[in-house]
């Protein structure tokens, strides 16, 4: 009888034990939670280390910020040694270049038809709107469209 009673109180001695485990567990996990958000957050180092940021950020910004395009203007002589090493063939476009269609005339032309065009859209909007507003109506007497008396 004793000895059930001894492995009662261990029992219950060893349950205690595991109960300030899990509660001393739940606190460590909160703590690991918050320091991981800490260091998540780049805000922090930003105000911690300002100059190294700014660092970062200039050195990110030179790689990949693509380098300027080397403008090359060669004389005569060199593209002909460019084009005989490279055996490039040129074909000019035969017949006389092509003019640029309208003028003044026509542009003026076009801004005086989307002009017209704009408003009669504007027109017709309006008389639409009108209609439905004066159809879909109802009158104090309860029935819609008509004269009240």
């Amino acid at each position: 009888m004793s000895q059930s009673i001894g492995a009662s109180a261990e029992a219950e001695q060893i349950q205690k034990q595991m109960r300030e485990l899990r509660a001393d567990l739940r606190e460590d996990v909160q703590d690991v939670v918050v320091s991981a958000h800490k260091m998540a957050d780049i805000a922090n180092y930003v105000r911690a280390y300002p100059w190294l940021c700014v660092g970062a950020a200039l050195a990110a910004g030179y790689l990949i910020v693509p380098q300027r395009a080397v403008i090359l203007r060669p004389d005569a002589e060199a593209l002909v040694e460019l084009a005989k090493k490279h055996q490039l063939v040129v074909k000019t476009s035969e017949g006389p270049a092509q003019k640029k269609r309208g003028g003044l005339f026509a542009q003026l032309l076009s801004l005086a038809a989307a002009t017209l065009l704009q408003g009669g859209l504007k027109f017709a909007t309006n008389q639409l709107s009108e209609a439905f507003e004066h159809n879909g109506r109802a009158h104090s007497n309860g029935r819609t469209g008509g004269v009240t008396p």
